[in-house]
């Protein structure tokens, strides 16, 4: 006989798999909600670990916002993807790039429609 009252980890982590395939971004409140993450604005990357990194999003004041931006160099991108700590030069530029896509009326994360991403520094 099934039990209902309990939630199955594994059949639950398989069906938000396909609503979420790269997760959730992370929320400091309990009380916001936690929106999927996207393929993110340089694509899936391969990171250390083993799995992709999308956006790897942070937050402050103003609420989440991608790391992995277009104004990053190569060595700040395998840094994130090295899974180490962004330096305060890669919050900066994250920061700025979320604050100026703000004041163009636009999320700091890419549109999963309508916007092209951005390759991957080569420098």
């Amino acid at each position: 006989m099934a039990d209902y009252g309990k939630l199955d980890p594994l059949a639950l982590a398989g069906a938000l798999k396909g609503i979420a395939p790269y997760g959730f971004r992370h929320v400091e409140n309990v009380n916001d909600v936690s929106m999927p993450k996207g393929t993110g604005w340089m694509g899936a990357l391969p990171n250390q670990a083993g799995g992709v990194s999308t956006e790897l999003s942070a937050s402050n004041d103003n609420g989440s916002y991608p790391l992995l931006v277009p104004t990053l160099n190569q060595a700040e991108v395998a840094h994130l993807l090295a899974n180490k700590q962004p330096t305060e030069d890669i919050y900066k530029k994250a920061e700025a790039f979320a604050q100026y896509r703000q004041q163009q009326g636009q999320s700091p994360f890419i549109s999963p429609v309508g916007e092209l991403k951005w390759s991957t520094p080569k420098e």
